[in-house]
Order: C-alpha cells, then sequence, then structure tokens
C-alpha cells in the first residue's frame, strides 16, 4: 500500500474540503433559485479551481502509477480506475427536461 506525506494528505484533505463545504453552501444558499445557482457554479468552478483539483488528481494517480510492463495494457492506476462511472453533462434534451421540472417545482 502506497501512503501519502502528511503534507500529500493535508492537500488532499484540505481540497475536498473546500468543494463540498462551497458546494453544500451554494446548495443551502440557492436552494430556491436555480438561475442564481448556476450563475454562482459558474463563478465558483474557475481555472484555480479546476487546477486545483488536477493537482490533487495527480498526486493521488502517481501514488499508484507505474510503468507499463511488456505484456501488460494499462498501469495500477488504470486498473483501479477501469470501472469508474464518470459524470457527464446532461445531452440539451435532458437539461431542458431537468429545467422544466424545476420550474414546476418553484413555480
Amino acid at each position: 500500500m502506497r501512503e501519502l506525506t502528511e503534507e500529500e494528505a493535508y492537500q488532499a484533505l484540505a481540497f475536498t474540503e473546500k468543494l463540498v463545504v462551497g458546494l453544500g453552501s451554494l446548495g443551502r444558499q440557492y436552494s430556491d433559485n436555480d438561475d442564481d445557482l448556476a450563475w454562482a457554479l459558474l463563478a465558483m468552478f474557475t481555472p484555480k479551481l479546476v487546477n486545483e483539483a488536477a493537482q490533487v488528481r495527480g498526486m493521488l494517480y502517481r501514488k499508484y502509477s507505474t510503468e507499463v510492463r511488456e505484456g501488460e495494457e494499462s498501469d495500477e492506476a488504470d486498473q483501479l480506475l477501469e470501472n469508474l462511472a464518470y459524470w457527464k453533462p446532461p445531452t440539451p434534451k435532458q437539461l431542458a427536461r431537468f429545467r422544466q421540472n424545476r420550474q414546476k417545482k418553484q413555480g
């Protein structure tokens, strides 16, 4: 098992804490105003936030990344994540249906 250094653990925990608390705050503050929530989310997800997420991901990924040996198809990190269900943005049709349902609830 690979261990994080104290600094790496702090960095990962701090980023996760900021993200979860920030999203929770936005959800509570704009729970009844989807338009403001959408703008707040857009303001929150700045390139700085995305870069910080990428740094934490890279740090964690490196703990499991190994060179691909001859005859192997992927490294250990890829194998660990091969069944990960990634979030996919809604299609325009799904988004329109979601918006319509939310407007009915708010209306």
